[in-house]
């Protein structure tokens, strides 16, 4: 009879296991890139499926740029990792036009990857996301909101949405005056139609505070700095009840 030697066996095993691997490597955050509905839950805890939050949108803009942000991360995270019953647990649910569910979980602000592991570090970029996302859903005053055109973040009193930015470069033949950048919002009180509409410039000065009524009470848009003095520009903005420290 014959006989295959065993090293050659444990070679082609081996053979077998990386390509196996390989192929996990090649599994995609989505299967599809036209989804139409996306849905944040934020539970109590991993191990205690309690709602905390909710929030949904339908705004195709607001969940192109999130997709194109996890994307961004690697999507074959090795780590396997084991969570405690505290664990802070945010789930992603989007529906996709290929009809299967695309599901995503973030534990402790690291994503599950479609490999089933993490990418376990101090990656500042997958810790920005999973901020912005717990902002999203449970957005407060204070504090830093990813700056999502079209996005809705509901407070008690309104609700706030960045629309757009509109870029004006430095003329070539006429005064040094530098470029220009002027970003739109609008606000409106929930279950009411009422809308203001806020612009906000900067140009070779920092953009400063806009305030904007809600029934009785003044509330400040910052686009460039926090109430802590935190940096917001280019890419968050906050709301707050008083204007920063100068």
């Amino acid at each position: 009879m014959f006989k295959i030697p065993v090293s050659i066996l444990i070679f082609s095993s081996f053979i077998y296991l990386s390509s196996a691997r390989s192929e996990v490597r090649k599994i995609p955050w989505f299967t599809s890139a036209n989804c139409s509905e996306l849905t944040i839950i934020k539970y109590k805890s991993e191990s205690k499926h309690d709602v905390v939050a909710t929030a949904s949108t339908k705004e195709k803009s607001a969940i192109g740029e999130i997709m194109d942000r996890i994307k961004a991360l690697p999507a074959d995270g090795d780590k396997m990792k084991s969570w405690g019953p505290k664990t802070k647990y945010t789930s992603l649910e989007f529906r996709c036009d290929d009809g299967k569910p695309n599901t995503i979980g973030i534990y402790d602000g690291h994503f599950q990857t479609p490999s089933t592991g993490f990418n376990v570090g101090n990656d500042a970029v997958e810790l920005e996301l999973a901020q912005d996302i717990e902002a999203m859903v449970v957005p407060e005053l204070n504090k830093k909101l990813p700056k999502i055109k079209d996005y809705s973040f509901r407070f008690k009193e309104f609700v706030i949405r960045f629309t757009g930015k509109e870029h004006t470069p430095q003329p070539k033949d006429g005064p040094t005056v530098g470029p220009t950048n002027r970003n739109f919002f609008s606000v409106f009180q929930n279950d009411s139609a009422n809308e203001v509409s806020i612009s906000i410039f900067d140009g070779q000065i920092p953009p400063q505070p806009q305030a904007f009524v809600v029934g009785k009470k003044i509330y400040y848009l910052l686009t460039y700095q926090g109430i802590k003095g935190e940096s917001l520009n280019p890419n968050h903005f906050m709301v707050s009840e008083k204007l920063p420290k100068r």
